[in-house]
């Protein structure tokens, strides 16, 4: 009995660890997440709830609202954007009111929750670029974590082994998303 307690408190620890922030849930059990359907969206799909995730490429702060330019990457079951994957796309975020650069800065991850508004046409450099455009109504930031993870893994020539080593170390980077404190 103890065994199953300490496997379901484990299992429970876990899923914390993995679960939607708050802000990025919305009305609905399954808002579009997948860009390429987004993509797609036209004057027809206004309104519909979608939850899409990238890195930041710009903030431009009107008058009255703001609109952060994204790459899109995949996204987790948590929200988080995939860093490691390719681009799959861009789109635009329309935030109510004024939001910091600082914060916002180029290269950030982010999640958005909104509903699509429709399509911008704009520019990518001189390329025209055909933007989906969503209506904030959640958002997280995310962090990039990295840190270096040492191979730590014994020599062995025989029957001997050591962990001293001699000359250029064997560690890697390892980046890794994460909340903001």
């Amino acid at each position: 009995m103890k065994s199953y307690l300490f496997a379901l408190c484990g299992v429970l620890l876990l899923s914390g660890c993995t679960s939607l922030p708050e802000s990025l849930k919305g009305r609905m059990d399954q808002p579009v997440t997948e860009y390429p359907v987004v993509a797609k969206m036209t004057q027809a799909n206004q309104g519909e709830e979608v939850r899409l995730g990238g890195l930041i490429v710009g903030v431009n702060n009107r008058e009255q609202d703001s609109v952060v330019e994204i790459v899109a990457l995949p996204t987790s079951t948590a929200g988080r954007p995939d860093i490691d994957a390719s681009s799959l796309g861009r789109f635009k975020a329309i935030f109510t009111g004024f939001i910091e650069p600082a914060d916002y800065a180029k290269g950030r991850p982010i999640t958005v929750l909104g509903d699509f508004q429709g399509r911008q046409a704009g520019k990518v450099g001189d390329y025209s670029y055909d933007y989906p455009v969503l209506k904030v109504k959640g958002h997280q930031l995310w962090d990039i974590e990295q840190h270096v993870v040492d191979d730590d893994r014994p020599y062995c020539y025989g029957l001997y082994c050591s962990r001293v080593r001699i000359g250029v170390g064997t560690g890697r980077v390892q980046s890794v998303i994460s909340l903001p404190y």
